[in-house]
């Protein structure tokens, strides 16, 4: 990873010079390590010539869900509720992760399942308490 200022003295190498060839002759010379490679100074002088910076953009991030399909897969779990976030993603024609986003993230549904215990019966209450 380049520093700023080995990035900077690139572009205007390229600016004095135009050739690439010569700006990684420049810079072996001046920072005694490997150059960086072509496609990358040409990305930097295209850069800066457009932006006036040789910052890193911010990446656009995730889209966001829109209001109508979270509504959409909260109607469909409300109806039921056992249903699998892979049918629910095919049948209302979302990603099945997006399903599974909105109901853990957004409406903040915990998976669960019922568990079968046995029925406590009166003549157990003295078994219990003799244990």
């Amino acid at each position: 990873m380049l520093s700023m200022q080995e990035k900077a003295h690139c572009v205007f190498e390229y600016a004095k010079t135009s050739s690439v060839t010569v700006v990684q002759r420049h810079f072996r010379t001046k920072f005694h390590k490997e150059p960086p490679h072509r496609h990358n100074i040409s990305r930097w002088v295209k850069q800066f010539q457009d932006s006036g910076c040789l910052c890193k953009n911010k990446s656009p991030g995730r889209k966001e869900t829109k209001p109508e399909v979270i509504e959409r897969i909260s109607d469909s779990f409300l109806r039921s509720p056992s249903k699998s976030t892979r049918r629910a993603g095919a049948e209302l024609a979302v990603p099945y992760i997006t399903a599974w986003r909105v109901l853990r993230k957004r409406l903040q549904f915990k998976p669960y399942r019922y568990q079968m215990a046995q029925a406590i019966k009166p003549t157990d209450k003295p078994l219990r308490k003799n244990f």
